[in-house]
């Protein structure tokens, strides 16, 4: 079949792979009787596997700003710390200020990591029995030390850890259980190597208990809801059958397959090789030693226009990014996550070197 479109290089969605696609083609099943539950009941515990936890997880149907919302509405009743490091993180904070919750802005410059002193001056106050953060900033290609952060969070018993790790879950370590996280969310267009759609999510037992606790959590977002109907092998209201067989397809893979440290460690592979052939020409936008495997994110230092580069590079068949929000004219993003082979970044490599001679970049 003649692919019309191009190979996507960005930080997601992803390429899926055709075993996938076939999945997604077949006929719809009802989203209630046996069939699908233990569709489901699979599922969930694979995720487990997945966040390496022993804690309930879940699937909305719904993008992970939905899940941003649902970290709010049934986790904070005092007020919200938000660690920002970017535009994703910086989401976290509006949401929870649109949700009517009180909430404090802990931002760093663009590039770099939360900083941990600040979390700890102020969780000190007492003020606090939420913090959010994202592990992987795809606005800037940023891994946070979450290890650390959960720590932290720990010595206060009050205070619950919301973490968004949607770049990052399937191509980069997260140990839920281990670093003490309460609620870890991903969609499913990233690293999982699926079309959007999905959220996939686990919610600890002390974060279950204040959720049971809080009133106005809402309707569509409710993990008491979500509890219940998961001990039925089924999702709240009516998923998207399609994708919820793909995603069962398709953590098979990762874990039985594949592998999910072998996983980890194409990633890191295919980040490395990247970084690699182009560092000589462009600096790295993320501070040393805090970079996602999952995109890397250059700095263009006004000698190309990000955007110009995208264009010329869609002419051999290829879309990589530029940079997010306000690094958009400073910065261009290369996603190699999901089931991209090194074969496929090479090809990138190539085709990238041309276009760059092209413009007058050798």
């Amino acid at each position: 079949m003649t692919r019309d479109v191009p190979l996507l290089f960005i930080p997601g969605p992803t390429e899926v792979r055709p075993e996938i696609l076939r999945v997604l083609s077949e006929p719809v099943i009802s989203h209630r009787g046996p069939r699908i539950e233990a569709i489901t009941r699979r599922i969930f515990e694979d995720l487990g596997a997945l966040y390496r936890t022993r804690q309930e997880c879940f699937v909305a149907c719904s993008s992970a700003t939905g899940l941003m919302e649902a970290a709010v509405r049934n986790l904070s009743r005092k007020k919200v710390l938000s660690t920002v490091c970017g535009a994703f993180s910086e989401r976290q904070y509006q949401t929870a200020l649109k949700c009517g919750r009180p909430a404090t802005r802990l931002g760093v410059p663009a590039g770099q990591p939360i900083d941990l002193a600040e979390v700890e001056r102020e969780l000190a106050t007492g003020a606090y029995d939420l913090v959010t953060a994202v592990h992987s900033e795809t606005s800037t290609g940023v891994l946070n030390p979450i290890a650390e952060l959960g720590e932290l969070v720990r010595r206060h018993d009050d205070v619950l850890l919301a973490v968004d790790c949607v770049s990052s879950l399937a191509g980069a370590p997260f140990e839920t259980d281990l670093w003490g996280v309460d609620l870890a969310f991903a969609g499913t267009q990233k690293c999982l190597a699926l079309p959007p759609g999905l959220t996939v999510f686990t919610v600890s037992a002390r974060a279950m208990e204040r959720s049971a606790a809080i009133e106005g959590r809402g309707h569509y977002f409710d993990f008491q809801l979500y509890r219940k109907m998961a001990a039925k092998g089924q999702c709240p209201a009516t998923t998207n059958i399609s994708l919820l067989r793909a995603l069962g397809v398709q953590l098979d893979h990762i874990l039985r397959k594949e592998g999910l440290e072998e996983r980890w460690n194409r990633h890191a592979a295919l980040a490395e090789r990247v970084r690699g052939h182009l560092s000589e020409r462009f600096s790295l936008f993320p501070d040393a030693g805090f970079m996602t495997p999952s995109e890397s994110v250059f700095r263009t230092d006004g000698r190309i226009s990000p955007t110009a580069l995208v264009d010329e590079l869609l002419k051999r068949g290829k879309r990589i990014g530029a940079g997010y929000g306000e690094l958009k004219e400073t910065t261009f993003r290369i996603g190699h996550l999901g089931d991209l082979t090194m074969r496929d970044i090479d090809g990138l490599l190539t085709d990238l070197d041309a276009t760059l001679a092209e413009m007058g970049i050798s």
